[in-house]
């Protein structure tokens, strides 16, 4: 979960010893961090990657590669097919590794990387959209009461009383992206961290405690 139940708790005002939502708290947080993971295409905690690239998948020679996850934290190793390369260059915000003896793929079936990537501490705007979206959750679920101000869509709905909403734009978030109606307008502060990156050949994770 990208941020910690007893911070959710906090930003709610719900003092540590109190209990009685915490399962709900908890759940809303995975399903929220899981939702903003998938929609920018990447993982964001720390974690453990090895990662395979094939040579007949890059379609030519290549002087770098770049890791599906990042930014890196540490490269354990990068071999061809088995045999460990030395000489090469990190540049740990992107992921991007430069080959400083030749080029990668040359004569060889297969490029591993063994590397650690993720954020020691998770980027502030990630973390409010995620105490946002759960706070509007939490509200709902405490009161009965649902509120949605945003910038295409503005409702009032209480159950059993009234219902109204008013949507002025056929281009909202919500009909735009497979996973607007979770992330709503939220969507245009997570572009900045949405990586547009494939993965080339495999990539196995675990993650680190």
């Amino acid at each position: 979960m990208l941020v910690s139940l007893a911070d959710i708790k906090s930003y709610l005002g719900i003092s540590s010893g109190d209990t009685t939502y915490d399962t709900f708290l908890t759940t809303q947080g995975q399903l929220i961090s899981d939702t903003i993971e998938a929609y920018c295409n990447r993982k964001f905690e720390v974690a453990t990657y090895t990662q395979k690239f094939y040579s007949d998948e890059f379609g030519m020679i290549v002087k770098s590669i770049s890791t599906f996850q990042y930014p890196l934290k540490t490269v354990t190793s990068v071999t061809e097919d088995t045999v460990a390369l030395t000489d090469f260059r990190i540049h740990f915000p992107s992921g991007k590794l430069t080959n400083l003896l030749g080029f990668f793929s040359r004569g060889v079936k297969e490029v591993e990387v063994i590397y650690q990537a993720g954020y020691d501490v998770i980027p502030t705007p990630i973390q409010s959209v995620l105490l946002n979206l759960v706070q509007e959750r939490y509200n709902k679920h405490v009161s009965g009461v649902s509120l949605n101000f945003g910038s295409d869509v503005q409702s009032i709905s209480i159950p059993g009383a009234i219902s109204v909403q008013f949507d002025y734009s056929l281009q909202s978030n919500e009909r735009k992206s497979a996973f607007g109606t979770i992330l709503g307008n939220y969507i245009n502060v997570l572009d900045y961290y949405r990586s547009e990156r494939s993965l080339i050949g495999e990539g196995v994770i675990s993650y680190v405690s």
